[in-house]
């Protein structure tokens, strides 16, 4: 009797202990760090946390039974320290699977890579003001230079052909054979060839084959300045590729990475804080286009959809910033982390991340 009795009781003590250890653990609230990324994952004004990749998150902790907090990070070197140092039990983006990240450990087929994107959004009453933005390149130090390089060899040359022209009716007085002379030049020199006024002697003709290359050459140069212009300020129908960004200025979010990128294609970056602004810069002209992460160029150019304008965006692959759902090592339960590799595959099976990836993907242009 006495050994039934210690038996139940026993089997009590045992019950009650795994029950209070149940609870403990059901209890136990974990930490996740992550990077701000807006629209994958960033804290929006009323404090909730939004984005893809927390989308995400969420379904796995509900089907996991988790209790967790979410924690910002400045950049992911202090995500990594914290992790490292089990002071963060999961991290949602900022560290890559790789060698050197052998502390911590990333599940299985969880990974988002973000390409950089260019948008282009141009209104349609903004044309005019870019073509006369590339008309008021003949005011520029340049064009302005070459152009008086052209009136002084105006004037010498007028007074070469004049002095050549001794036995022709272009020798009049100096007043009026000058003035003669300089229009001869001129309509040379720009290949007009009106033919009122033409050179006869022989020597005149020979110096007026000079006349003409220098011409040429002086008004080509002046012409090649303001395509060039109109080239720069059609940026929007032409560009296709990075390196076409070249000498243009260009809106990037405050990312030194994508900063750096900018830089190393010879364009002008033009910092911007919040993501969102890009739009109004943009669509007032202060910037040619924007280089960003592709889920935040869908979100800007819908809403340029929406106000009747012409976006477009080229997708790239010159940079990527990935994510990975990882746990630290420190104090690591493997079977936790197996029971999220398995949700992580039902999820995968089931539909459910596509699904978010639509929601999130759902301004995808058409």
């Amino acid at each position: 009797m006495n050994k039934i009795l210690k038996a139940v009781i026993s089997a009590f003590i045992l019950t009650v202990c795994l029950i209070f250890f149940q609870s403990a653990g059901a209890a136990h609230t974990y930490t996740v760090g992550f990077v701000p990324e807006p629209c994958y994952i960033s804290t929006a004004p009323n404090g909730e946390v939004e984005g893809l990749i927390a989308d995400i998150w969420r379904e796995i902790a509900k089907r996991a039974s988790l209790n967790y907090t979410l924690r910002e990070f400045k950049d992911a070197s202090e995500l990594k320290e914290k992790v490292t140092s089990g002071e963060v039990d999961f991290f949602l983006n900022g560290i890559n699977r790789s060698s050197k990240n052998a502390d911590i450990a990333a599940f299985s087929h969880v990974y988002h890579v973000s390409h950089l994107s260019i948008l282009l959004i141009k209104a349609w009453n903004l044309r005019f003001i870019d073509n006369f933005k590339a008309i008021s390149i003949a005011w520029s130090g340049i064009v302005m230079q070459i152009f008086l390089v052209f009136i002084i060899v105006v004037f010498i040359y007028a007074h070469i052909l004049w002095l050549l022209e001794k036995e022709t009716s272009m020798r009049k007085g100096y007043k009026h054979g000058i003035v003669d002379a300089m229009w001869c030049v001129v309509a040379t020199e720009t290949t007009i060839g009106f033919g009122d006024i033409v050179p006869k002697s022989l020597w005149a003709r020979l110096f007026s084959v000079l006349v003409w290359f220098t011409g040429v050459m002086l008004v080509t140069l002046i012409s090649a300045e303001i395509i060039s212009e109109f080239s720069t300020n059609k940026i929007n129908c032409t560009i296709r590729k990075f390196s076409e960004l070249k000498n243009n200025t260009i809106a990037v979010p405050n990312v030194p990475g994508i900063i750096d990128t900018i830089k190393g294609v010879g364009a002008k970056p033009m910092v911007v804080s919040n993501y969102k602004d890009v739009y109004d810069i943009l669509k007032t002209g202060k910037a040619d286009a924007a280089v960003l992460y592709y889920l935040q160029a869908v979100a800007l150019a819908n809403q340029a959809f929406k106000n009747g304008l012409d976006p477009d965006i080229i997708k790239n692959t010159m940079y990527e910033l990935q994510w990975q759902l990882g746990i630290s090592r420190s104090g690591f339960d493997k079977r936790l982390f197996d029971e999220i590799n398995l949700i992580i595959f039902d999820m995968r099976g089931d539909g459910t991340f596509g699904a978010i990836n639509d929601k999130w993907l759902s301004l995808e242009l058409r």
